[in-house]
């Protein structure tokens, strides 16, 4: 079995000063990904790779919730990550080694919700009417597939076992 990790990175600063890549993390932001960062070592969720977004929000989100991680991770920051499609997310995915039983991925909207709804099959009530509503910034979306390989995922294969958002728990 294969477990994936959808994080959207959390709240970032709005500035136009800065390149829209550049934008730092919020007060609320660095908040919310400390508090994800409790909960995922509260689940023991403990991913062998982590994929990242190269930007500035997305990685001061993973330098909030490493700490919390236990275990042992390959990090990869990735420019292919920012500003992307869910398909382009999904074609990323399909390149894991099956050696990754469990990994996570910090990007970015739409992209993120979209692969969400794409991949699930079917969750809890709540969470499957949540997803509908809003994937908002710093939810994570856990999905579970019932095979052992990357490139078996596809549309409704998963089951959407976890959705968490830090600022409504």
């Amino acid at each position: 079995m294969v477990t994936l990790h959808l994080l959207r990175h959390a709240k970032a600063k709005a500035t136009l000063e800065l390149r829209d890549i550049d934008r730092p993390l919020a007060e609320r932001g660095h908040r919310d990904a400390d508090t994800m960062g409790q909960r995922l070592a509260e689940w023991d969720v403990n991913p062998t790779l982590i994929l990242c977004s190269s930007a500035q929000r997305a990685r001061e989100t993973l330098a909030s919730i490493l700490p919390h991680l236990s275990g042992s991770q390959t990090i990869k920051i990735e420019e292919g990550l920012y500003n992307i499609d869910h398909g382009s997310v999904l074609k990323r995915l399909f390149e894991i080694s099956d050696a990754h039983a469990t990994i996570l991925v910090i990007g970015h909207n739409p992209a993120l919700e979209q692969l969400t709804s794409y991949l699930a099959a079917d969750g809890t009530p709540s969470d499957m009417q949540q997803l509908n509503i809003k994937f908002p910034t710093c939810a994570l979306a856990t999905l579970e597939f019932s095979f052992e390989e990357w490139r078996s995922i596809g549309p409704k294969t998963g089951r959407l076992i976890r959705l968490f958002i830090p600022g409504e728990a």
